[in-house]
């Protein structure tokens, strides 16, 4: 059973799994059938982190990460980036 699309709204929060990035060094994930662009050059492929979505498109939607001191990272282990 997946997301439904409108169950990604703005100021949904949600755990996004970074499959790629693009020029500018935003992370790229999926949530549903969304692409989902997070706004933070920090973000390592095949992390997992909490977001917040800022900004919803017919298809894509733009986040930014929920906490900036600590995220879920790959198995969901707590990692204290400060």
């Amino acid at each position: 059973m997946g997301i439904e699309e409108n169950a990604i709204a703005e100021g949904g929060e949600f755990s996004l799994r970074v499959d790629a990035k693009d020029a500018r060094g935003e992370g790229i994930g999926r949530i549903g059938n969304f692409v989902v662009f997070l706004s933070n050059a920090k973000t390592r492929i095949g992390n997992v982190y909490k977001v917040k979505i800022t900004k919803v498109h017919r298809t894509f939607a733009y986040a930014e990460l929920k906490d900036h001191k600590h995220q879920f990272v790959g198995s969901g282990s707590i990692v204290d980036f400060s």
